[in-house]
């Protein structure tokens, strides 16, 4: 089990994400700051699922606010993914409350929002463990492309600095 760890100030969570989607790395990368700690799970380059610690920032909270669905069912589907060993992800779009299009501009809006915090932290750690991923995660049906997710915040962190898109 190979791993590479470090201080956010010295290599930024985008170098260690191109580096991880450019070289086709599958593992767990945990970045964490002042103990908020995220977790980004990815296979051959492609992120299948991102985790926060930080309360408010949870996926299955995330979901709430981003669907119609209730709490109970959310936490339903959760264990039953847990008990299944199978992805959450999968679980919601077997029950069909969800089709996989739809779960993943879920998905792609969730990871966005954490990495916009995680990628702003000037400091704190990173560790990528290789070819670790937990079973829940793994062949999951939605894989985002990390190039195109980090494009993406750096343009909304962009607009939003340059007062682009403000109400």
């Amino acid at each position: 089990m190979a791993s590479i760890s470090g201080d956010l100030s010295v290599m930024p969570l985008t170098d260690i994400l191109q580096w991880i989607d450019l070289s086709r790395k599958t593992g767990t990368l945990t970045v964490s700051n002042f103990g908020t700690e995220k977790k980004i799970y990815i296979e051959e380059g492609k992120i299948v699922y991102v985790s926060s610690n930080k309360e408010g920032e949870r996926l299955g909270e995330f979901i709430l606010k981003e669907s119609k669905l209730d709490a109970t069912i959310i936490k339903t589907a959760l264990i039953q993914s847990q008990t299944m060993k199978i992805p959450f992800t999968q679980r919601l779009i077997e029950l069909k409350y969800f089709t996989i299009d739809d779960l993943t501009k879920i998905i792609l809006n969730y990871a966005k929002s954490l990495l916009h915090d995680a990628i702003s932290w000037n400091e704190g750690w990173f560790e990528f463990i290789q070819d670790i991923i937990p079973a829940y995660v793994m062949k999951g049906p939605i894989k985002l492309n990390t190039s195109e997710l980090i494009f993406d915040v750096f343009k909304e962190i962009e607009a939003k600095t340059m007062g682009i898109g403000e109400k």
